[in-house]
């Protein structure tokens, strides 16, 4: 089961229109993915020096390091990075959630997203659910 205050944080970010939606990619410019909301907190939170957006000709990766070490050992531009899954307790670098209305038992959030059309609003009722 998720972080619960992490879940909190950012079901309340999805719904609180301060952020832009985009698909495909984490973050693109000033708009992200569902997950790029999520990173977005856990930058926020940790305030890491090595942790932190780049821009690559207008969209964005996210680079993560060690605490304190300026070796980067993971870059993400459409899923979590592992250190976000691990901060909101997740199983997943793209969680699973049920979606009876596409006919199948399980899909990702990513899909959702970026294939599904679903805005944030309906995507932070799902996640407030199920995870």
């Amino acid at each position: 089961m998720m972080n619960q205050y992490v879940k909190q944080k950012w079901i309340t970010a999805l719904r609180s229109g301060e952020y832009k939606q985009t698909g495909g990619r984490l973050r693109k410019g000033d708009c992200y993915c569902c997950l790029g909301v999520l990173t977005d907190l856990y930058d926020k939170d940790k305030d890491i020096k090595c942790h932190e957006w780049h821009e690559e000709d207008g969209q964005y990766v996210y680079v993560s390091g060690d605490e304190g070490d300026e070796i980067v050992d993971e870059i993400a531009e459409a899923t979590l990075p592992e250190s976000v899954m691990k901060w909101a307790e997740l199983d997943e670098t793209n969680p699973t959630v049920r979606e009876d209305r596409m006919g199948e038992p399980l899909t990702s959030l990513a899909y959702l997203n970026d294939n599904e059309g679903l805005d944030f609003n309906q995507l932070a009722d799902i996640i407030e659910k199920q995870l």
